[in-house]
């Protein structure tokens, strides 16, 4: 007898739902960039990178405006692609195991989307227009004051607003120390200046970011996070689907962000 072995709509659809949703659990830098979706066929996108204002000056009745007024660099954002293969043996489909395969759908979901975060969080810290020295580690130091410090930092320049700061999970637990002077929680006192704490294991456990989510960055994505396949692996009896997206990220305006060292 000649079989042709092809996994359920069904299966597919579960697997397809469930990496999406792994996904949208999982990521935390599109909560510090504006998303762009562009052609799937983009490789590079071209932006300007916004490096400041010359003065405004008066303009004379009748008298042409200055094109010098803001001022920018060109810049690209280059499309790649990243991505996780998983296999679904011949016996899981044929047992109908759908809890070990729509396993197996998650964990390459979440491996994608932490992947998106790692690349979100350097891009930020590479390009950073602001840097700040903390006073001494979060462990037995002030985070109020060096968030404090970064803050004002961002908002000097053109009046750039900072709603976020993004701390490995080990600073976040340090925020819930108690100062000793106020007796209240450092997480309190740090999001009473306006800023939401954000926690994520990519980020460097001595580095924090400070930014205006609304003016600092930009992800450019070509395709989301989606599945490919399944194609059928004969020899091993198995399918593979892959798990992929392609996207790129860029910094627009560097001195809304400010990384803060040494925490």
């Amino acid at each position: 007898m000649i079989t042709s072995q092809v996994l359920p709509a069904e299966v597919l659809q579960v697997i397809s739902d469930l990496v999406v949703q792994e996904a949208l659990n999982v990521r935390v830098g599109r909560q510090l960039v504006p998303v762009e979706k562009v052609p799937p066929g983009t490789q590079v996108y071209k932006y300007r990178k916004f490096t400041g204002f010359s003065e405004v000056a008066e303009i004379p009745e009748g008298a042409e405006f200055p094109l010098e007024g803001i001022k920018f660099e060109d810049a690209t954002i280059e499309i790649k692609k990243i991505g996780k293969a998983f296999k679904v043996t011949r016996e899981e489909n044929l047992a109908n195991k759908i809890v070990p395969i729509a396993n197996l759908a998650k964990d390459a979901a979440r491996v994608v989307a932490l992947k998106e975060d790692e690349v979100i969080l350097n891009t930020l810290l590479k390009e950073a227009g602001e840097t700040v020295k903390a006073s001494a580690s979060w462990s037995t130091g002030n985070p109020y004051n060096d968030v404090n410090d970064a803050i004002a930092e961002v908002e000097e320049n053109y009046l750039y607003r900072p709603d976020v700061v993004v701390l490995h999970p080990d600073k976040v637990a340090d925020l819930r120390r108690i100062d000793p002077d106020v007796r209240r929680p450092y997480m309190e006192l740090v999001q009473s200046l306006g800023v939401k704490v954000v926690g994520t294991p990519q980020m460097p456990a001595d580095k924090a970011i400070v930014l205006d989510t609304r003016n600092a960055g930009l992800l450019v994505i070509a395709e989301d996070i989606s599945i490919e396949g399944p194609a059928y692996e004969q020899k091993s009896q198995s399918y593979l689907v892959n798990v992929f997206e392609r996207f790129g990220v860029g910094v627009v305006r560097p001195s809304a962000v400010c990384v803060i060292t040494g925490i």
